[in-house]
This record gives C-alpha cells, sequence and structure tokens, in this order.
C-alpha cells in the first residue's frame, strides 16, 4: 500500500517528532543527549556539495528530547523536512551504533509531521513540545528539563544554541512565551505525539512498586535482596507499560539489570 502524502503547510512550519524503533529508548545517557543537541546545532548551516557555500538548510524554534522520541519546530528553508530529518538521523544513529556495539535501524522509518499554519498553533506547539517532560512526569517545570529548547535556548541555560529565539521573541515576549510556557494544557489537544504508549506518572510508579514489596518506601525497597527487588521489578513491569530507564529513576536500581529483566519477560 502506498504511503499517505504528509499534509503540507502554507507557512513552510511543521511539528515534528523521530521515534525509536519498537518504541525503544533512544537516549541512554546525558552524552546521548548531548550529541542530539550538536548534531541539531550543526543543522541550522551545512556546507553545500562544492564545500564552499554554506546552505541555511532550516529553522529551528523548538525542539524537546525524551527518552525515546523527539519534537521538533522547524521552518523549511533550503531544505525540506525530510532532508533535514535525513541529516539528523544519519548523524545520530553512526554514533549511537558505533558507542553501542550495534548495527540495523534505530529510528521508525518514517517520523511524523503535522503543518503549522497560523500564529495561534504555532503558540500550542510551543506550549505542548516544551510541556512534555512535565506531563512525563521527567520534570516538575519546563524550566528544569536540561534536554529541550525552553531551558536551553529561550532562558539561555544552555551553551549550545540551535534556535532561532531572536525571530520569535520579536513576535511574542518571552514574559509571554513564560506565561504560555507555564500554563498546563488540556490532556487531548490533537498534537501529533508517541501514542503508543500511556505516558505513567513516576508517582505512580513509585506506588505500584511499594505495594508490590509489602513496605512503606521506596528506600525500604531498595534494602531488599537483589532477588526480591528483580521480583517486584517483574511484577511491576507486567501491570503497567513502563520504561527501563523509567523505573531505574525512580527506584535507584541499576539500568541495565532492569532491562535484562524486561527483555525475559513475555
Amino acid at each position: 500500500m502506498p504511503r499517505t502524502a504528509r499534509d503540507q503547510s502554507a507557512t513552510g512550519i511543521y511539528h515534528v517528532m523521530i521515534r525509536g524503533i519498537n518504541r525503544q529508548d533512544i537516549f541512554e545517557t546525558p552524552e546521548d543527549y548531548r550529541k542530539f543537541i550538536e548534531t541539531l546545532a550543526s543543522l541550522r548551516e551545512v556546507v553545500s556539495d562544492d564545500m564552499q557555500t554554506k546552505i541555511c538548510t532550516c529553522h529551528i524554534y523548538a525542539y524537546c528530547i525524551m527518552p525515546n522520541h523527539v519534537h521538533i519546530l522547524i521552518h523549511e528553508k533550503d531544505w525540506t523536512i525530510s532532508q533535514c530529518v535525513k541529516y539528523i538521523a544519519d548523524i545520530y544513529v553512526r554514533y549511537y551504533n558505533k558507542k553501542y556495539g550495534r548495527i540495523g535501524h534505530l529510528l521508525q522509518d518514517r517520523f511524523k509531521s503535522e503543518p503549522c499554519n497560523d500564529s495561534d498553533y504555532f503558540i500550542v506547539l510551543m506550549r505542548y513540545i516544551h510541556q512534555n517532560p512535565v506531563k512525563a512526569g521527567l520534570a516538575k517545570t519546563a524550566r528544569e528539563y536540561c534536554y529541550s529548547s525552553w531551558g536551553n535556548d529561550y532562558l539561555g541555560l544552555g551553551d549550545l544554541h540551535v534556535c532561532m529565539t531572536e525571530s520569535v521573541i520579536r513576535r511574542y515576549t518571552l514574559t509571554e512565551l513564560t506565561a504560555w510556557v507555564d500554563m498546563p494544557m488540556p490532556e487531548k489537544y490533537g498534537c501529533i505525539d508517541i501514542d503508543e504508549r500511556r505516558v505513567i506518572p513516576d508517582i505512580e510508579i513509585r506506588d505500584a512498586v511499594i505495594k508490590a514489596c509489602g513496605l512503606r518506601s521506596i528506600s525500604d525497597f531498595q534494602l531488599l535482596t537483589l532477588e526480591r527487588r528483580k521480583s517486584v521489578i517483574q511484577e511491576v513491569m507486567r501491570s503497567l507499560d513502563v520504561r527501563p530507564r523509567q523505573l531505574s529513576r525512580v527506584t535507584g536500581m541499576n539500568y541495565e539489570t532492569i532491562r535484562n529483566i524486561a527483555k525475559k519477560l513475555p
């Protein structure tokens, strides 16, 4: 069956989402997130085939890197969004496969995209992209998350500049943007998302672990024997569709141990 053509944007601006294949995490360490941000930064200008002329490939207005997917608000210039995503994927996948000694696909073959045709939806997407970590329980506020353009670019907390913040702030003040980004959005807004799994808050996972081991706190869980902790993790993973990385963060248990448990589950 032929692929459905992408909806075209009248403005050239798109919300793009890149996903890990089979829902897998594609960022394991801070170094991995850093490499992806560096790749986005390098995309702003690349050298053409003549090795002399610089090409303005695109403008990026926002990004957020989650453990198994990435959101980017991108404006086509000399390159299409497909060319931009291919550039990003080629660099990051080569880096990831070499680092972790793997071969083959890392990213879902076809990325998702939706057009941004007006200024109202532009603000919706700015809010939605930057609120992703809060919705997922990875940070209490958008400002606290280290791997998005809100803190790194708009608030100037990062050392790598990726986004065309000047263009956005000429139209909307930083005070206005901050109010919008900090304002919680409705649960369902229609923006594209990684819809294969429900996002489970950290507190729900913590409560499930505590209930499974019959104790009072995560600290009590950490005092159990390794075999007992493995048994509890198995029970929680059977009841909740939760990623090993998130379980490791909530429980303090070794990530590789949890990932090995996940591989053995039916």
